[in-house]
């Protein structure tokens, strides 16, 4: 969720190994990004195709203390107007 949020680089698993890829911040669960040339070799013809990386954000369910506090904090900030 962090990472999402505020951008992060991951490796992605592809057809002839693995790649880093930029996240941006600000960036949705369900987002598609395309890495172009990176999929599967044409089979008639020269070139590859695209390889579709969907972005699957996991919401956390076994919260800190410290974590909760952190979080209430973000959302209290957010209706006095910080992130408008």
């Amino acid at each position: 969720m962090a990472d999402a949020a505020l951008g992060t680089e991951i490796d992605v698993d592809t057809v002839d190994g693995k790649i880093k890829m930029r996240v941006p911040a600000g960036t949705q669960s369900g987002n598609d990004f395309k890495l172009s040339g990176k999929g599967v070799p044409y089979v008639r013809g020269s070139g590859r195709g695209d390889h579709i990386v969907t972005i699957r954000v996991k919401t956390p369910t076994n919260l800190s203390k410290r974590q909760k506090e952190l979080l209430e904090e973000f959302k209290s900030a957010k209706k006095k107007g910080l992130f408008r």
